[in-house]
């Protein structure tokens, strides 16, 4: 894809860069669609959007985002998105949100007028809203996603591996957001080896936690690291809808359900 500009002509704080590239990446990514160029978002105070208001729609008014499209010159600007940061403000307070909640909103509902999407009836405001919102939760989880396998990453370095040199990383992320790391702990008696999603597990328990919904694993290895028997069964244990990341070094992963990974689980049916 293109390269994203950001520009802040206000005093708020507003969206990194970084984070927008991710966020037009993943958009792009989910629309099955790429643009030549650059991206230019700029963020605006209430004169400067009620001056592109009156000079390019003739409407008096103060709009939250306008988007323009300028052409497919891979050398030149693809588009425009320009966001008013106080009547964002002044949404955010109403949806009781975080102003970048509702900043990320606007941008994604500019991105995709230049997608293509309209609002000009009802039914296609309805429409395109609803988009704007599925694909904001859709970014959220993913970016929660790379935090989890991130945060394994970094967990792995502490390994205790020196008999099978092999380091592996767990992040296992509690219902209520907290986040659990562990990392593989060898013995030479190698029966007492825990595993990384064990010691992260078991850190959760004393913590208090006891509904998971994802757990990140990663390895040393290039190729996706799974969680062994043990551990599978240990995470069924607490529920078989946790969401397992496999990864590998770079970063890259694969999600799959835990009852996809164990589907005849053990459960102790005594009295």
């Amino acid at each position: 894809m293109g390269r994203v500009e950001v520009t802040n002509m206000t005093k708020t704080r507003v969206l990194s860069r970084a984070l927008l590239q991710n966020l037009v990446a993943f958009v792009l990514g989910s629309e099955h669609r790429d643009i030549a160029g650059t991206l230019a978002i700029t963020f605006i105070d209430e004169e400067n959007m009620r001056d592109i208001k009156r000079r390019f729609f003739q409407e008096d008014t103060v709009g939250d985002v306008v988007s323009f499209f300028y052409g497919e010159d891979p050398d030149g600007v693809w588009g425009e998105i320009l966001v008013c940061v106080p009547r964002a403000l002044e949404q955010s307070r109403e949806r009781g949100v975080p102003l970048a909640e509702e900043l990320m909103f606007l941008v994604v509902h500019g991105l995709l007028h230049l997608l293509g999407y309209d609002d000009d009836t009802e039914e296609r405001r309805r429409l395109m809203m609803e988009r704007a919102e599925e694909l904001l939760a859709a970014y959220r989880k993913e970016e929660v996603r790379r935090r989890l396998v991130e945060q394994a990453l970094r967990a792995r370095e502490f390994a205790y591996a020196p008999y099978s040199r092999f380091r592996v990383g767990a992040a296992l992320l509690s219902r209520d957001g907290r986040i659990f790391t562990g990392c593989n702990v060898e013995n030479a008696s190698f029966g007492v080896t825990m595993c990384a999603e064990r010691v992260a597990l078991g850190r959760a328990v004393a913590e208090g936690a006891r509904e998971f919904t994802a757990i990140a694993v990663v390895s040393d290895g290039e190729s996706f690291c799974f969680p062994c028997g043990l551990c599978r069964q240990a995470l069924a244990e607490f529920g078989l809808d946790i969401e397992v990341l496999a990864g590998a070094r770079d970063g890259r992963f694969v999600v799959q359900r835990l009852r996809e990974l164990l589907p005849s689980t053990f459960s102790f049916q005594g009295v």
